[in-house]
């Protein structure tokens, strides 16, 4: 028997609306608020589900059920219908607003209403150059899960540039630093994650200006495979004549699927390059790159994704 209005609330009806534990099903609870599988999934306590002829308890199931709900529309700032959960001994009746609320906080999964900690790591090109230089950065996660728990609950890698103000080749990248503004990587493969109230592909320039960028949108964590993929890239507005050609690009991979849940890699390496275009002209010591991870928040939810960690280094000419 299927959860409809004026029918008993069965075992299979609770079953169906809480999932089993790990699950995918759409719109099932344990899919967005426990282990899941894929962009669904914040790595919460699951609720159990309960054997045929079971009586489903309104203080414990029932009402976690609700509750999870609730927390998980609110971590994602969805708006949801209210559903007050039944007391003890009282008979559970059908809500219709419980199987649709399901069905929107699976659809908002990716959303987040605010975002926690943030740690960086900046490498710095301590000499003159005048070629190219590499800034090569790793985030490692625990394990495939929990890189998949940090961007499914709003996680994010940002990534910013900065070089010191001068003449010549020095305002050239000085310039085209600052425009690059602010580069994040969130979670999605398609379409948009709302995180702060910001509307985020998978990669997404925020702030800065300068030339329009070239952005690969679709290479968030879940678009990104185990080769190098060129996800950004600004070219110079000003500066000495003939030299415009040069850019800041990046380029990022992970180390491919590492667990059972449909993971995308728990390392995830991001190359920034700076390109003197053509080469030759002195830029002065001081070009650096920032790294940063934006971690969710855990006023609602309890930090699944672990501590991680970040490396950076510089290479060049």
């Amino acid at each position: 028997m299927s959860y409809t209005q004026y029918g008993t609330v069965q075992a299979s009806d609770f079953n169906t609306l809480v999932g089993s534990s790990p699950t995918t099903a759409a719109n099932t609870l344990n899919t967005v608020w426990a282990t899941g599988g894929g962009s669904a999934g914040y790595g919460q306590t699951p609720i159990s589900t309960v054997s045929a002829g079971t009586t489903v308890a309104a203080s414990s199931q029932w009402s976690n059920l609700i509750t999870y709900t609730s927390n998980a529309a609110a971590h994602q700032a969805t708006s949801i219908p209210s559903v007050v959960a039944p007391t003890a001994g009282n008979t559970i009746s059908y809500v219709t607003s419980i199987p649709t609320n399901l069905v929107s906080i699976y659809n908002n999964r990716l959303n987040a209403a605010s975002q926690g900690a943030t740690t960086s790591n900046t490498a710095t090109f301590g000499t003159a150059w005048s070629n190219a230089l590499t800034f090569t950065f790793t985030a490692t996660f625990a394990n495939g899960d929990a890189a998949r728990y940090f961007f499914n609950s709003g996680g994010q890698i940002k990534i910013s540039t900065t070089h010191p103000s001068g003449t010549g080749i020095d305002q050239l990248f000085n310039n085209l630093a600052s425009n690059i503004g602010n580069v994040f990587l969130s979670a999605p493969s398609s379409g948009v994650a709302t995180i702060g109230g910001v509307s985020y592909n998978g990669v997404t320039k925020i702030n800065g200006g300068g030339n329009l960028p070239t952005i690969s949108t679709n290479s968030g964590y879940y678009g990104l495979t185990s080769s190098n993929t060129t996800i950004f890239t600004q070219t110079a507005s000003t500066g000495p004549s003939g030299y415009l050609a040069s850019n800041i690009t990046i380029v990022a991979k992970t180390n491919g699927t590492q667990g059972t849940h449909s993971d995308n890699g728990n390392v995830i390496t991001i190359y920034v390059v700076w390109d003197e275009v053509p080469n030759g002209l002195s830029a002065s010591a001081g070009s650096a790159t920032t790294m940063t991870m934006v971690f969710p928040e855990t006023t609602i939810l309890s930090n699944t994704w672990g501590s991680s960690t970040i490396t950076g280094a510089v290479a060049g000419s």
